[in-house]
């Protein structure tokens, strides 16, 4: 089985790297966002993307952090363009050339950006659905399925209503219980 090093290297930077505190605007040319970048805890600096049609930015911090940044991505694994990309795109983002399906890509700053504020725009999604809702993810995919039905605060509420939910679908393909994440 071929693996897949951008799925790969997109896992590993998700499991080192965290964001919080997402904001949204309207941008020039689409919609701008920022998030706070986090490694272990301690606060690296901000992800923005303007909306102005440019590309995805770290700001703040130290250089000492984004030197830490730069030396990780040096550590994942390269990767080769997906074929519908090839066909999309066909060339270098900066115009320099081709790219050639036997390509291997390294990983940039602006890539770990967008990887980083699109991880903190699902969470953003994901935790104003569960104000209202139940959300269960199922193993292996990125599908969900909604309860309509309220996250209780007690502990007990809680189990009670993972075991209910657990007799309606086949228990052994959830991988989380989503509302899990947001009510610590």
């Amino acid at each position: 089985m071929e693996v897949n090093t951008f799925v790969q290297g997109k896992t590993t930077i998700l499991k080192t790297f965290s964001v919080k505190g997402y904001k949204s605007w309207t941008g020039r040319e689409g919609v701008g966002a920022q998030a706070t970048l986090y490694k272990d805890g301690k606060k690296i600096g901000l992800v923005t993307d303007e909306g102005n049609g440019g590309g995805v930015s770290l700001i703040g911090s130290t250089s000492d952090n984004w030197k830490m940044v730069k030396d990780f991505l040096g550590t994942l694994p390269k990767y080769q363009y997906p074929d519908m990309w090839l066909e999309q795109f066909g060339e270098t983002w900066d115009g320099s050339g081709a790219i050639l399906k036997s390509d291997l890509i390294s990983w940039t700053l602006d890539e770990f950006a967008d990887v980083m504020l699109n991880r903190a725009e699902e969470n953003h999604q994901l935790r104003n659905a569960c104000k209202k809702n139940i959300l269960v993810r199922f193993d292996g995919e990125n599908t969900f399925k909604v309860f309509d039905s309220e996250w209780p605060k007690n502990k007990v509420e809680q189990k009670a209503i993972m075991d209910q939910i657990k007799k309606q679908v086949q228990p052994q393909t959830i991988a989380e219980f989503v509302n899990n994440r947001f009510s610590r």
